[in-house]
């Protein structure tokens, strides 16, 4: 009898078709997933395509190398961020450069030199001063603003320190010092002060600062750069200084009462880096290196460049660089730069230098004949004369050298002229000489005069008595001529040409006071490098100042 499953047990399934199911499944789902991840993959890369499409865009900086090691390293860290600018990949690449020779490379007028590395978008240069020596038309867009500052001082020995700082030395007081003896301070057997002066921008600085607290403009300005004040200021530290040819050269010469360099300018920063080096403060304004970061403006440059200059700048500026440039010594950058003086004036300042004049040695000849009595304001123009001349002496310093000669007919027996003081330094003698003398000083009863044959005579003496180290002149004030000697304008211009001395040169002025004047005068004036002034009164803030102009302007 056959026999029959039972009906509990269910019917077995083959394992074989069922495996082969789910690994088709997953093949698929493995595709599907690849096929995803590429589609994501290719869309980020159009995406990074899309952010870069204008392709790659590099900014170049040129920093002084004070600051070169802080801004590269800031570089580094902003071109890890892969920044975007613009539809560029932006790129930031340092240069270091000293400021001067940035400067030199833009104001010479000639192709950009390829030794000082690409051209720059962005410059950060030592301070506004640079800044302001490169000032031209269309070059630095907008104000630059500092990135890193650093007060600049002096190094000194720790004696002179206290010295300096027991005695409230001021900015005002180094030219004295420098000139004269440290013996007042206590530091018998040192001489002057022996204070360095290397190019740079330290140097430039201490010089200005001079400037601006003996003339009491800050930042310096232009009329008082070109001061006899200033200027004899300013020489008197250049006349005696140390050679030294840069600033690493003045330092390893500092040391104590026979060193040859008691002093140097140089930023606190630079002398932190050093080490072991005593710094000053002199009293007063005291001047600093900013480090601005000028946007340049130019062919050079486009807008993306320019635009990423900018981020780049207020990056430097963020607080994460500020930290890294504490870090290295600098304090904290403040939100605008220092006020710097002009171009102008910073020139004016270098000249004087690199080519010191301690002062003037003026003769004043002064026309006396009797226009010289007419009414002029409140008093006659001779008086007004008289008054300005006091007025300048008060201001002149004792450096200086002034003399008084008056001018007519028959002064002086024949002669045309008369010697009231003779020209001499400006001690208190000489001081009380001049106001003696010009209270004697009256108006002569002949209207005719010989200007002519007294300036020569005037000419001739002070290239006789020619004095060095300043601008010898002599400054004519008349309000004529009404020359009637025999001295024609031409011979004497061919007589003055005869007594000039190229190592003796001195300078004619001409002040005329409503009058004509004359041709002759005038060329006078310019062939010795003088002045030609014509006022139509001597009642006038701008008669004084055309004096004070004449008589302290080395």
């Amino acid at each position: 009898m056959g026999t029959h499953r039972s009906g509990t047990r269910s019917r077995g399934v083959s394992k074989g078709p069922v495996i082969a199911v789910i690994a088709v499944l997953l093949l698929v789902a493995a595709v599907f997933a690849f096929l995803q991840l590429s589609d994501r993959a290719a869309n980020r890369d159009k995406s990074a395509a899309a952010e870069c499409k204008e392709g790659p865009s590099t900014l170049f900086v040129t920093v002084d190398p004070e600051l070169a090691d802080p801004v590269r390293a800031a570089a580094d860290r902003y071109n890890a961020t892969d920044p975007k600018v613009r539809d560029h990949c932006a790129k930031v690449v340092v240069t270091p450069q000293p400021s001067a020779a940035i400067v030199a490379g833009f104001t010479a007028g000639k192709p950009w030199n390829g030794a000082l590395g690409p051209q720059p978008g962005l410059w950060i240069a030592d301070s506004m001063r640079s800044i302001e020596s490169m000032r031209m038309p269309g070059l630095i867009e907008g104000t630059p603003a500092p990135v890193a500052l650093s007060p600049i001082v002096l190094a000194v020995p720790d004696e002179l320190q206290h010295a300096l700082e027991q005695a409230k030395i001021t900015w005002a007081d180094l030219p004295r010092l420098q000139q004269g003896s440290l013996d007042d301070l206590g530091l018998s057997g040192w001489g002057g002060l022996r204070m360095a002066l290397p190019s740079g921008d330290a140097t430039l600085a201490a010089a200005a600062a001079v400037g601006s607290a003996v003339s009491g403009t800050d930042p310096l300005s232009d009329e008082a750069a070109q001061s006899g004040q200033v200027v004899a200021a300013i020489s008197g530290l250049a006349a005696k200084a140390p050679q030294a040819a840069d600033t690493a050269a003045a330092l390893a010469g500092l040391g104590g009462a026979n060193s040859t360099v008691h002093a140097v300018a140089a930023t606190e920063q630079q002398l932190k880096a050093l080490g072991g080096t005593s710094t000053f403060r002199p009293a007063g304004t005291a001047p600093v290196a900013d480090h601005p970061a000028a946007l340049m403006s130019g062919a050079w440059v486009d807008k993306t460049q320019n635009l990423i200059a900018s981020i780049f700048a207020d990056y430097l500026r963020a607080p994460q660089q500020s930290a890294a440039f504490t870090a290295a010594g600098f304090a904290a950058a403040p939100a605008a730069a220092a006020p710097a003086p002009s171009r102008t004036a910073l020139d004016k300042v270098r000249a004087t230098l690199a080519n010191p004049v301690l002062g003037v040695q003026a003769t004043v000849l002064l026309d006396v004949s009797s226009s010289m009595g007419t009414t002029d304001g409140s008093t006659t123009r001779l008086s007004n004369v008289l008054g300005a001349l006091r007025s300048t002496v008060n201001v002149m310093p004792p450096d200086f050298g002034l003399g008084v000669w008056t001018f007519g007919k028959n002064l002086d027996g024949t002669k045309p002229y008369k010697i009231q003081t003779p020209t001499a330094a400006l001690s208190n003698e000489q001081r009380t000489a001049l106001d003696t003398a010009l209270d004697t000083v009256q108006p002569a009863d002949s209207r005719p005069d010989q200007a002519y044959p007294a300036l020569l005579a005037a000419y001739r003496a002070a290239v006789q008595g020619y004095t060095a180290g300043r601008t010898n002149s002599i400054l004519l004030i008349t309000d004529g001529p009404d020359d009637d000697s025999t001295l024609t304008g031409a011979k004497l211009l061919t007589d003055l040409t005869a007594a000039t001395d190229p190592a003796h040169p001195v300078r004619i002025d001409v002040i005329v006071i409503n009058g004509n004047g004359t041709e002759t005068l005038q060329t006078a004036a310019q062939h010795t490098g003088g002045t030609y002034t014509r006022l139509s009164t001597s009642d006038d803030i701008s008669f004084g100042t055309a004096v004070v102009h004449a008589l302290t302007t080395p």
